[in-house]
């Protein structure tokens, strides 16, 4: 996967719905660089796999649909990021290696930057032309509005999700897995091969699975990879699910999860997809191996089935 042309369509895409003002400085502080990019990887990963050509060349011309596509989520994603490093949310001044937005500029211009990043992704998504902007428009709402990734905010700024696993696995699936879900299914859907009603139903269904175990194993591998270290704050003693009771469930959940992501996989012949998927996991296998005393010191978990399956996606 081409990460930096993907970055640079994000540029160019950034550049549509910001305004030509000063304050535009706080938008592209907010989103540029984008990370791992990991997200719109999947959107793309995703257009490829099921696309006749699977060159990339769509990459070329940010103008491309599924480009705006890509564009979109890591936008909105930019946007959680904002909101969450809030004092009034979790309170974070580091993000990506620099200041939270908050820090550089101040409070209110990043609650508003966070505000415009969210509508500037439905500019974004409005740009696909395609027969299937309507159900992209129905799930995106859906998906990232109350009842999936805010209520997933609430879960975890309330601290319901501590109250027992089905909460921690639930707070996971809207929070996290709710956006890996809408990039995943935006790259099928933007792919307008013809198909019988029946196959995009049982392909989308197969998808929205690979999203949530994607989702949630992606978020329980990083709470393990946070007990890397020899001594832990309080604050990760008091948080981190694999200290507490739970520790055995979310060994479990991640095991299921990532036989079920190696199936789908396998059955749908997601080529580009394993191979974005592989340089995640292959870089959590890499972490979680140095890091395996520390690890199993804090949690007593054996870390060996999970790196063994860690493996066999990424060959």
């Amino acid at each position: 996967m081409n990460i930096e042309k993907i970055v640079k369509n994000i540029e160019n895409h950034l550049e549509l719905v910001i305004p030509k003002h000063p304050f535009a400085e706080v938008y592209k502080y907010g989103v540029l660089p984008p990370g791992k990019a990991f997200r719109p990887q999947l959107v793309t990963a995703i257009y490829n796999d099921f696309s006749k050509q699977r060159d990339l060349s769509f990459l070329d011309n940010s103008k491309t649909p599924v480009n705006y596509l890509a564009s979109a989520v890591e936008i909105h994603h930019a946007y959680t990021l904002l909101h969450d490093d809030l004092p009034s949310m979790d309170d974070d001044d580091e993000r990506r290696g620099k200041a939270s937005t908050h820090i550089k500029y101040n409070e209110w211009k990043a609650l508003l930057a966070g505000d415009g990043l969210q509508t500037a992704s439905f500019a974004l998504l409005s740009k696909f032309n395609g027969k299937n902007l309507s159900l992209m428009l129905k799930f995106f709402s859906w998906a990232l509005g109350p009842k999936g990734l805010i209520q997933g905010q609430y879960l975890d700024l309330s601290e319901e999700m501590t109250n027992g696993i089905d909460e921690l696995i639930l707070t996971h699936q809207y929070k996290t897995a709710r956006l890996i879900q809408t990039s995943i299914l935006l790259g099928f859907w933007a792919n307008e091969e013809e198909r019988s009603s029946k196959d995009f139903y049982r392909i989308s269904k197969e998808l929205f699975r690979l999203g949530h175990c994607v989702g949630v194993v992606f978020q329980l591998l990083d709470d393990l990879t946070e007990l890397v270290d020899d001594e832990l704050t309080q604050h990760e003693l008091a948080v981190n699910p694999w200290l507490t009771s739970n520790s055995d469930k979310c060994f479990n959940e991640i095991l299921i999860d990532l036989e079920k992501i190696e199936s789908i996989i396998k059955k749908e012949n997601l080529v580009t997809t394993k191979a974005v998927l592989s340089n995640y996991f292959g870089k959590i296998e890499s972490l979680l191996t140095s890091g395996e005393d520390n690890i199993v010191k804090h949690s007593k978990i054996d870390l060996v089935p999970v790196i063994s399956l860690l493996n066999r996606i990424n060959r």
